[in-house]
Formats: C-alpha cells, structure tokens, sequence
C-alpha cells in the first residue's frame, strides 16, 4: 500500500475488552472512510466505527493493541492513513 493522508490521534478511550481510537483526517479524505468499511492506519487494515465530518473511530481488541504499535499510540500522535482504492474509485 502506500500513505494517502495522515491523520492525528485525537481519542484514546479503554475499556475491559477494547480500546476505541479517534484519528482526525482532513475532509477531502473522510468521504472514502464509510463506517463498517475498511481503513489502513499505519500499515494495519482496521474495521471503520464511526464517521464523523472529520474523524473516523476503530475498535482494538487487547490482542491488536499488543501486536501493533497502537498500544503506543497517544492523543496528539500523526499516524499514516491508506483508504480503500475500490471505495476511493466508487466514492470519484
């Protein structure tokens, strides 16, 4: 893949079983980021929860935080943002 935008760790809430994370985008990015579509951040392809006008939020099961770098991850981070070339082509 390749980095089309980058965005900023804005949230980062923990419960038991998950960790949600917010990561603000610029807008001419979040129209190809659909909520339950498919997102790459850092490398990593992660489930999309919620869309807002600017910002996107994952879930992270403890198991994704452990083998990844976003268990690192913390508010104010850039992070590396790929979204989906089929939905981009749709979305165009």
């Amino acid at each position: 893949g390749h980095v089309g935008a980058t965005a900023e760790v804005v949230s980062k809430d923990t419960t038991a079983n998950n960790t949600r994370m917010e990561f603000r985008v610029g807008s001419e990015w979040v129209k190809y980021i659909l909520p339950k579509g498919f997102v790459a951040v850092d490398g990593c392809s992660l489930t999309v929860g919620e869309v807002t006008e600017d910002s996107f939020s994952v879930y992270l099961i403890p198991e994704t935080l452990r083998a990844t770098c976003f268990g690192a991850r913390a508010v104010g981070d850039a992070v590396n943002v790929e979204v989906d070339p089929q939905t981009q082509a749709i979305v165009d």
